[in-house]
């Protein structure tokens, strides 16, 4: 189902790359609301040829977004929350890794973001966590946006 929200995608390298693909090949979102960081680098900036935003750092990336994935290895998802975390405040945010832990995402984020933790590794204990009372309407959104980039990636 394709929902008609405007997403921010950020992250690194190939991750983040197979997240915005899965994103265009299950039309989970429609491409012009898509939007990508120039400072993601170059993986990301061959989106635009699908019709995705690219813009020119991350913060105004996140503030055209509705939602902010974010999308890292464990060791790199600090690094990529950490110059973004003050301006999440009011958004929702789903953050994907192989060691997405919530309590370690909300320490990071401002206060007032809803968030999704998702936990990538196949041992995880709690692979999808939300913050207590992330809004219901928004989750069948953010769970089309994770079931979609799991499945791609699974493949």
């Amino acid at each position: 189902m394709t929902h008609n929200i405007r997403i921010a995608c950020l992250g690194t390298g190939d991750v983040l790359a197979r997240a915005v693909h899965a994103l265009l090949e299950h039309e989970v979102i429609p491409v012009e609301n898509i939007f990508l960081s120039r400072k993601d680098g170059p993986a990301i900036e061959r989106f635009t040829a699908s019709g995705c935003t690219l813009l020119d750092d991350d913060m105004n990336t996140i503030m055209r977004g509705e939602l902010v994935l974010v999308a890292a290895p464990g060791n790199e998802l600090d690094a990529v929350l950490a110059p973004v975390c003050g301006c999440t405040s009011g958004r929702y945010l789903i953050a994907m890794s192989d060691r997405a832990d919530i309590s370690n995402i909300i320490n990071r984020v401002a206060r007032g973001t809803q968030v999704v933790a998702v936990c990538t590794a196949p041992d995880c204990e709690h692979p999808i966590e939300y913050t207590q009372g992330f809004a219901a309407y928004m989750k069948p959104p953010c769970e089309d946006v994770i079931h979609a980039i799991l499945s791609d990636t699974a493949e």
